[in-house]
């Protein structure tokens, strides 16, 4: 009797001593020797071309999405372990979530729209609206500082400043064929409306010219990175970190087009539609090869909503 007592006491404790092996809800971790928790204050201070930039310039509406990113972000890089479907950690060199999906990526895309593109249209709405010169003029002011981090408009180089997350894919779309020179266009809407205070009606249509460039650029970029890399994660050993990283960012993109105004004041994508982009699972993108995919879909679904194709943004 003490044998069998023993006996099953033996394989109780391997039992405990194999579960952390074995089962895929308790995995063994691999410690990341240069891992650093980081706060989202600490993200959005990195948009280094805006003075004294914090968390109060989010968007009050997404600031649970971010601060849950954050968190699931410093969750997923504590750890070196390869990742794997439905397990975080390392692909190549970039961290992801148990959905296949590079967090920090979703934070600083999503940022600029939460951060850029909020700040930027609430200035040229409330100078729309009404006020008089100088409050329209003010309204030019506060709308191109989340741009270009400068009151007037000078050169592309405002564009290049350190920490500067539109302007660096403005003009990656203003080297393509179907949008070619847009950084030209969003300069001369910024010089008009500041030259035509004194007239709201002119004044308000450079505003809503400007508007639709600057919203193109993000959805542009967004549709290039979603139908581009989509397809890219579906081929042979396709579902690698640099992959992974671009796809992710077309889904900040997509994400930011919740903050994007049509001319009338209506946005292109709810909150709801916007988050969709965030809860994707790429590991399941990756196996559907249908044509009919949610990434293939909404890619054409935006392209179609600015006046582009998928095959321009590619």
């Amino acid at each position: 009797m003490k044998r069998a007592i023993l006996f099953l006491f033996g394989l109780s404790l391997m039992a405990v001593s194999c579960s952390d092996d074995d089962d895929p809800k308790n995995p063994p971790v691999t410690p990341n020797p240069d891992y650093k928790a980081v706060t989202l204050d600490e993200i959005v201070k990195g948009f280094k071309f805006i003075d004294g930039v914090s968390t109060k310039d989010v968007a009050e509406g997404s600031m649970a999405d971010f601060e849950a990113w954050v968190k699931e972000l410093n969750e997923v890089t504590k750890y070196n372990d390869v990742a794997k479907e439905g397990k975080v950690g390392k692909l190549g060199k970039r961290y992801i979530n148990a959905k296949g999906v590079e967090t920090v990526q979703l934070i600083k895309k999503g940022l600029i729209g939460a951060l850029q593109l909020n700040n930027f249209n609430n200035a040229l709405m409330s100078g729309i609206r009404g006020g008089d010169a100088a409050a329209r003029k003010k309204a030019v002011d506060m709308g191109v500082k989340y741009l270009l981090g400068s009151d007037k408009p000078k050169t592309k180089d405002e564009f290049k400043k350190e920490g500067n997350a539109f302007g660096k894919y403005m003009m990656s779309v203003a080297a393509s064929t179907k949008y070619k020179d847009i950084d030209k266009h969003i300069y001369k809407a910024i010089e008009m409306a500041y030259a035509n205070v004194e007239d709201p009606k002119k004044y308000g249509e450079y505003l809503l010219e400007l508007n639709k460039h600057v919203v193109t650029v993000v959805a542009f970029r967004g549709v290039h990175y979603l139908a581009g890399y989509g397809g890219k994660i579906r081929e042979k050993d396709g579902f690698t970190g640099e992959n992974v990283h671009e796809l992710s960012e077309g889904l900040g993109f997509a994400y930011s087009l919740q903050f994007a105004y049509k001319p009338h004041g209506q946005f292109y994508l709810s909150p709801e539609e916007a988050k969709k982009f965030a809860n994707v699972n790429l590991w399941k993108e990756a196996k559907d090869k249908s044509g009919n995919s949610f990434l293939d879909k909404e890619s054409e679904r935006i392209a179609k909503m600015f006046g582009f194709t998928v095959a321009d943004a590619k």
